[in-house]
């Protein structure tokens, strides 16, 4: 009991520590929900038209700094670049999607105006390659590769032509006499083996991510990522209870459950113990002593009958027949010892059962008899032959027919 008493000092001390290292963290600064359109606008984004406290947003990189335009679209504003418009946020994977305030991405590779160099993003390693393609103008009737035309930068002047920007990722001569060579661009793809058809389509979103600050453990934790005031200087970000869950960490709860449970079910096993060992001293010692002798079961099922053989006196007593030269026997069909199955032959001596007249080899039924005392054939139980004294006659006869008889 003493080392229960210690590992449960033990439990409870490390439940002190973490409460206090709980506790040493800085306070949380509290932060409204913003968010611009259907976009909900969280730690480490924030929203330049508000008023919220520096540290409800990583104010450490200016690209974190979101905008929302009159039509409620929220803009990523980067360094060396034209804006953005975000169409959706993962703050648990920490990825964005992005796509051209007009709808036209190509227009921005042709004209080199995405470039994600000094800010806080840059495409999904996961997802894209860059690849240096050729942008074309060819006739619609075309179609020698596999080209795929892009709307957007379709002439305004020629938007009823038969013509329009088509993209490749080479120029072979043969389109260089019918297509107009436009420019050349780095344009991120999917990962795939080029050439591919049907090819991606340029102008859908595109996903970027963002590594600093790492928050998405934090919400898998049902917790929020953010500043705390102590740590202004230095911009430390941690993990925080969320405002809709206040409470302990999964953490601290997870170290009071093992300090707890262990050390109770440890007192559980230890008080089972100690009541065993106190009704084991109650018990007479007799009692005990008679507990411990193996238990005998004693079965009262009959055991099998069965014959006993017969002592060599008996034996000799049953009658013995010397085969004639013949070897005619009195029984046509029965010329074979039923013992070692081998037929019978002239001169052979043979014993007979009186109560069954079933005969046999006289040493193959002799062996039998000293084992088991029934007929090998009919199974039954011969009684102790009557005569005086063993018998040799002739039941056989002799090639004249007429009988041969001996006696010992």
């Amino acid at each position: 009991m003493a080392s229960i008493t210690l590992i449960l000092v033990f439990h409870v001390f490390i439940i002190i520590i973490i409460s206090l290292l709980q506790s040493s963290k800085g306070k949380q600064i509290i932060c409204n929900t913003l968010s611009c359109g259907d976009i909900v606008i969280a730690f480490p984004f924030g929203l330049k038209e508000s008023n919220q406290d520096p540290l409800c947003s990583y104010s450490t990189n200016p690209t974190f700094q979101l905008s929302c335009n009159n039509q409620r679209q929220t803009i990523l504003n980067l360094p060396k670049t034209d804006d953005l418009i975000i169409k959706n946020i993962d703050y648990i994977t920490q990825t964005i999607h992005v796509n051209d305030p007009k709808g036209c991405l190509p227009k921005r590779y042709l004209d080199n105006n995405f470039n994600l160099s000094d800010s806080a993003f840059k495409l999904n390693p996961e997802i894209y390659s860059t690849y240096n393609l050729t942008f074309l103008r060819c006739p619609s009737n075309v179609t020698e590769l596999p080209l795929a035309p892009i709307s957007c930068l379709r002439d305004k002047e020629h938007s009823n032509s038969s013509s329009s920007p088509v993209i490749v990722s080479w120029a072979p001569p043969p389109l260089s006499q019918t297509c107009e060579v436009i420019s050349t661009a780095l344009v991120p793809l999917p990962s795939m083996d080029i050439p591919m058809w049907p090819w991606p389509n340029l102008e859908s979103d595109v996903e970027l991510v963002w590594t600093k600050p790492r928050c998405g453990d934090c919400l898998l934790d049902g917790q929020v990522c953010g500043f705390s005031e102590e740590d202004e200087n230095r911009l430390q970000v941690e993990c925080f209870p969320s405002p809709s869950n206040q409470g302990l960490s999964r953490s601290v709860k997870y170290g009071i459950a093992m300090g707890v449970g262990i050390p109770g079910l440890l007192c559980l096993i230890g008080l089972c113990y100690s009541i065993c060992g106190k009704m084991r001293r109650t018990v007479p010692l007799y009692e005990q002593r008679t507990s411990n002798l193996p238990t005998i079961t004693i079965s009262l099922e009959p055991l099998p009958s069965f014959a006993m053989g017969l002592d060599g006196a008996t034996i000799e007593k049953y009658p013995k027949t010397l085969i004639g030269e013949s070897g005619r026997l009195l029984k046509a069909n029965d010329n074979t010892c039923s013992i070692c199955l081998s037929e019978y032959q002239p001169k052979e001596t043979l014993r007979s059962i009186p109560e069954c007249n079933h005969y046999f080899h006289a040493a193959c039924i002799d062996e039998w008899l000293k084992m088991n005392g029934t007929c090998p054939i009919c199974r039954n139980s011969p009684e102790t032959y009557s005569s005086t004294g063993p018998s040799f006659s002739s039941l056989f006869l002799s090639p004249n027919s007429s009988p041969l008889s001996s006696s010992r």
